[in-house]
């Protein structure tokens, strides 16, 4: 079986990130360079991104449910915080 050819790459990400990739990788059981190598080996397999990259923004999408929400009358109101905070935590 001939071995492939191996090469160094080197990338710039802030390191929030790479700290946050690095935890999920361990959970898994692999170290961040064998996460990237698996990431990009899906990648050529596929001839395609893992992942469905979107323009859209999680916080536009929970606007517009929450104008949606007060449209159709989907809202409690509350005389004071304290009772918003009771009504929270009764909830769970």
């Amino acid at each position: 079986m001939a071995t492939a050819r191996q090469t160094t790459m080197t990338i710039r990400l802030d390191a929030t990130t790479r700290d946050a990739a690095e935890q999920v990788f361990e959970a898994l059981g692999m170290d961040l360079n064998t996460g990237i190598n698996i990431l990009l080996k899906q990648v050529v397999h596929d001839q395609a991104l893992p992942f469905t990259p979107t323009m859209e923004d999680s916080l536009d999408r929970a606007t517009e449910q929450s104008i949606q929400d007060l449209k159709f009358g989907r809202y409690q109101e509350f005389d004071n915080l304290g009772d918003l905070f009771e009504d929270l935590h009764n909830e769970n």
